[in-house]
């Protein structure tokens, strides 16, 4: 400790933790007197696995991540007002998991004697440990259930990526859209204007930034192009780093600034922005970016107007909205009729993920297509090259899949990568090399889809130039949702079709041909006709697939809505030429849908509206900002610092 008056600060500030506001100011003082403060840099170990369990501890600010012997990602992240090591200490057995700083960090730790003491001086603690003990486990089972989502960053370092300066609109734009949200802005300018002549790493200048962190949803460290003592700071001080890069990639070897993050952050931790003039249909080079720059998510931003700076700004603050589309053959445009009545309401979708034929309309969704567009592209991939209706040798498969390889690479673009659409997308195959779910994020966008969708049988696995068997994603998970709440955080539309009704068959077993008299029946036009009207191989295959699948048991969050769409019970999956019937009964039951769900008080749906209008908000105070700049952007430097 750093005296009494430090004790009294501490005392004060924690009153807003759990552990403390059952207790009084006195059993406050005594507790707090009873603990020692440690202050940790990023990556320092706080326990061991394996370790005595002396101690407890108390997260006073930063963050700590728990990992354990067999995991490759941190199970779980603590944060201010947490205790670390509570379960070890009052079981008395060893530490289960390592702990350590994933960013600048101070806790107060309590011995085993001191607990003791404490305890004699201050019953009341006892009843506070256990409820946070309750919590705890809460947590735990949370954690443990289907439903698990990304965790949002509270603070983040934007730094610029490359060695081209960063256009004064984005500046601008940005310091406009982060202002509806109430994030606050910190740069070098505005802490030497608090804090004159005091060292960045001083305890006054942490203590600060760690108490705005406490109060505040979102706080944006802005670092700048150049290395320099405070962008060292921002990215330590930061959960998450944003490259914001303009132009090509440099062939040269990383800046002193990209070279820092990239050993601070792991690439779990990292998000890359290409900034653009103005949104183009053909983009390219961004997986040269992401070689020089590997991240977790990347974004394309156009200058031209707010709304590629609104999404990134959603992701940001925990809010992106989500579009989740399931497979269901022929049923795929009903997505595209969903989709076209909530952009009509104003809805702006920042991610999608899809599998099976989910994933070839979310792909057009992803490249900033329209509803009408895709439903085109679907007459033409099924319907014109009658690609589901080319028998081949049953070598490899009952279909010949050049046509329709052909189909996708016309439609979305033979040298179309996933890297480069505007928003995020990713298709869900199932990998049969390693019998695990293929969350394809990168590579061409067409071979995406056609992987995504290669039913096993009818059309032949798609093999990666690593040699992986990949084929449709609905032999795991026919509604990727789970998928996405491993990508982001924030409200989703999820779209699926349900499990098919029951259908009963009048065929004649004893009936169905053996090869030599089907093959005679199929040679003679009178005698085909005479074949038993059961099902084809091919409708048997499609009916395969679905029905394992459970939709009782989706991940489903609180703000998440799932929207089934009904369809005639006259069409089967397989029946692609009904594509434009299907999409207009979808769209006009979906604004229905939308329309009651709203009225019916959904906070799910109300979350996904709200974005759009956000949008509107943002777009009216970009139109004021001239003349009422926030009082948050403290700063007269403002995002300008990240050209410095």
């Amino acid at each position: 400790m750093n005296g009494s008056s430090s004790v009294l600060a501490w005392s004060s500030a924690l009153e807003d933790f759990a552990l403390f506001r059952t207790l009084s100011s006195e059993q406050r003082l005594k507790a707090l007197n009873a603990m020692v403060r440690q202050d940790l840099v990023r990556g320092q170990m706080l326990v061991a696995q394996g370790g005595p369990s002396d101690s407890l501890f108390l997260v006073l600010h930063g963050a700590l991540a728990v990992r354990k012997t067999g995991y490759l990602e941190p199970i779980a992240e603590l944060r201010a007002g947490e205790l670390v090591g509570e379960i070890g200490f009052f079981a008395n057995v060893p530490r289960t998991a390592d702990v350590i700083a994933i960013r600048d960090t101070s806790v107060l730790a309590l011995t085993r004697p001191a607990y003791q003491k404490l305890v004699a001086e201050a019953p009341a603690i006892i009843e506070a440990l256990l409820a946070a003990l309750a919590q705890r486990f809460a947590r735990e089972t949370a954690r443990i259930a289907p439903f698990r989502t990304s965790p949002k960053a509270r603070t983040v370092a934007l730094i610029g990526g490359g060695v081209e300066p960063l256009p004064e609109t984005f500046n601008r734009r940005m310091r406009e859209g982060l202002a509806v949200t109430h994030a606050e802005i910190v740069d070098a300018a505005r802490l030497q204007a608090m804090f004159p002549g005091r060292a960045l790493d001083s305890h006054e200048v942490t203590e600060w930034l760690n108490k705005l962190e406490h109060a505040a949803p979102l706080v944006i460290y802005l670092g700048g192009h150049e290395t320099s003592p405070w962008a060292r700071k921002a990215i330590r001080q930061a959960d998450m780093v944003v490259f914001a890069c303009r132009g090509e990639a440099p062939a040269a070897a990383l800046t002193e600034i990209e070279a820092f993050a990239c050993e601070v952050h792991a690439i779990s931790a990292r998000r890359l922005v290409r900034i653009h003039d103005r949104r183009s249909a053909a983009v390219s080079g961004t997986a040269a970016w992401l070689a020089r720059l590997p991240a977790f998510m990347h974004h394309h931003v156009a200058l031209e107007d707010q709304v590629d700076i609104d999404s990134l700004i959603r992701f940001m603050c925990g809010r992106a909205v989500g579009f989740v589309a399931a497979g269901g053959g022929s049923f795929g445009t009903a997505h595209v009729g969903i989709y076209k009545a909530f952009r009509e309401r104003g809805v702006m979708f920042d991610i999608f993920v899809g599998t099976s034929v989910g994933s070839a309309m979310v792909a057009g969704f992803a490249k900033n297509l329209e509803a009408e567009h895709l439903e085109q592209g679907t007459h033409e991939i099924f319907v014109k090259s009658r690609s589901f209706r080319r028998p081949t040798w049953p070598r490899y498969s009952l279909l010949d899949h050049k046509a329709f390889d052909r189909a996708l690479a016309q439609q979305y673009g033979a040298d179309c990568r996933i890297e480069d659409c505007w928003r995020p997308f990713a298709a869900v195959a199932t990998n049969l090399s390693t019998h695990n779910l293929e969350l394809i994020r990168t590579g061409p966008l067409w071979q995406a889809v056609r992987a995504s969708s290669a039913i096993p049988g009818l059309l032949p696995p798609f093999y990666t130039a690593e040699g992986a068997m990949l084929v449709d994603g609905c032999l795991i998970d026919n509604v990727p949702l789970a998928s996405m709440h491993q990508l982001k955080s924030g409200p989703n539309l999820v779209v699926h079709f349900g499990e098919p009704a029951a259908e009963m068959f009048d065929v004649d077993y004893a009936s169905l041909p053996g090869r030599f008299e089907l093959i005679a029946a199929m040679l003679t036009p009178f005698r085909k006709k005479l074949l038993p009207a059961a099902p084809s191989a091919v409708n048997v295959l499609w009916r395969s697939l679905v029905a394992h699948q459970r939709y009782d048991t989706l991940p489903v969050g609180p703000f998440d809505t799932v929207m089934r769409p009904p369809l005639p019970p006259d069409i089967d999956v397989t029946d692609f030429d009904r594509h434009t019937e299907i999409f207009e009964a979808s769209y006009a039951w979906a604004k229905e849908a939308i329309a009651a769900l709203e009225s019916g008080g959904s906070s799910a749906i109300a979350a996904i509206l709200d974005a759009a209008a956000l949008e509107r908000r943002q777009a009216t105070a970009v139109s004021v900002s001239t003349r009422a700049p926030s009082s948050r952007l403290a700063s007269a430097a403002g995002l300008g610092a990240l050209n410095r």
